[in-house]
């Protein structure tokens, strides 16, 4: 009946190009759009694939997670014996699961917005996720961990949320400490991605200039390890995978 009744509301909505959706309970949405732990989890079994694995079939990205992370891992991202770690929305755990296998840290922790994937995290993984609130770390010690990194998240969020981001990340980064992210950089706004974007049906790229990321980082005691692009949206994002200088 509920149904119906929606179905009928929406027929008339229409008209004005509206529409009726299911709120959920995600603070920010990500690029790709919401899915839920439940029903992605119950697929990716009955599928007989890992989440990562599920996920990255039904959105079309096989083998780009571990792409990710072999490039992580030439600019020595898991140099650290027994790391501790810290992921910015870490989602569906994609890159999780594989940072876990690639450096088994004795410490991982989490801030992931939706609840019911941040639930599934910590049980399925043994880390610890942290109370989320969008633009902090507040949970984690000031220096105290190896390496933070965040997946397809600053290219959504808004300019000063991602700045708010980038300051905590540098003040929980322990010395030598290493911090990895991507974001959507002038280069990953060509002409032509651009026209693909203009004829999608999405409208979160927010775009950060390059300059202004590395002098922000390097005014912080960070330097510029390196750089690569990965698939993303309707294009590329850019990885950039910064150091934390040690001072004598």
């Amino acid at each position: 009946m509920i149904k119906i009744i929606q179905n009928i509301i929406n027929s008339i909505l229409g008209l004005l190009n509206l529409k009726l959706i299911k709120k959920t309970h995600v603070v920010n949405s990500n690029s790709q759009g919401y899915i839920s732990a439940k029903e992605t989890i119950k697929n990716a079994k009955e599928q007989g694939l890992s989440v990562c694995d599920y996920v990255e079939k039904i959105w079309n990205q096989e083998d780009d997670t571990q792409k990710v992370i072999d490039s992580m891992d030439k600019f020595g991202a898991f140099k650290k014996d027994k790391p501790t770690v810290c992921e910015i929305g870490a989602g569906t755990g994609r890159y999780m699961e594989k940072v876990i296998e690639k450096c088994n840290p004795k410490r991982y922790e989490s801030y992931e917005t939706a609840s019911d994937w941040a639930e599934w995290l910590e049980e399925e993984y043994s880390i610890i996720s942290q109370p989320t609130d969008g633009f902090s770390l507040s949970s984690t010690e000031d220096k105290s961990m190896s390496l933070v990194h965040a997946h397809g998240v600053f290219v959504y969020l808004k300019f000063l949320d991602n700045i708010r981001y980038f300051k905590e990340m540098i003040r929980v980064t322990k010395s030598d400490g290493a911090i990895i992210f991507d974001c959507y950089t002038e280069e990953c706004m060509t002409q032509s991605i651009l026209d693909k974007w203009l004829k999608s049906q999405h409208n979160f790229p927010v775009v950060l200039p390059n300059d202004y990321i590395v002098q922000y980082f390097n005014k912080n005691n960070f330097e510029l390890v390196g750089n690569f692009f990965n698939a993303h949206g309707q294009g590329k994002s850019k990885y950039f995978i910064f150091k934390k200088i040690v001072k004598y």
